[in-house]
């Protein structure tokens, strides 16, 4: 009975590709499991979450700031057609935008707000962050917001 079972496990093993070597099993660390990237697009705020509409395709990028040629790049750009939700916006805001998510009035004094003022709706903004695709709307979460329009055309 013990050699059955034991025949049956292994032949489980081998069928879903399983292997018993533990060195096998370790993630890859040299690569990210999820890209950041690098966008341009319209800002908008529906029903109190923000998305950056209109967006450009995602680029994959190493650097979590926008360089000087980036900007430059995404004031010339055309629009797309991609809709991220964007989540991390809180460093983005205005003072009083900070203040009012969630509950950050309650330990942030005004005086202490350390927040851009960057992502304003109706903007035209180039962002980069880390590409959540795992849900729909894929999501953003953002290490960079930088208006490079008051308008969104």
């Amino acid at each position: 009975m013990r050699t059955q079972l034991l025949t049956v496990v292994t032949a489980v093993v081998i069928a879903c590709g399983v292997s018993l070597d533990p060195a096998a099993q370790e993630p890859d660390l040299t690569k990210p499991t999820v890209p950041m990237v690098k966008t341009v697009g319209c800002v908008e705020m529906v029903e109190g979450s923000w998305f950056v509409t209109r967006a450009t395709d995602p680029e994959e990028t190493d650097a979590p700031f926008a360089s000087d040629a980036e900007l430059e790049e995404a004031r010339g750009a055309s629009l797309g057609s991609h809709r991220f939700q964007l989540v991390g916006v809180a460093d983005f805001l205005d003072t009083e935008g900070l203040l009012s998510l969630h509950q950050r009035s309650e330990f942030t004094a005004e005086e202490s707000v350390n927040a851009t003022g960057q992502l304003v709706a109706g903007h035209t903004v180039a962002v980069k962050g880390l590409h959540i695709m795992s849900v729909e709307p894929h999501r953003l979460n953002l290490t960079s917001v930088i208006s490079v329009a008051d308008t969104c055309p």
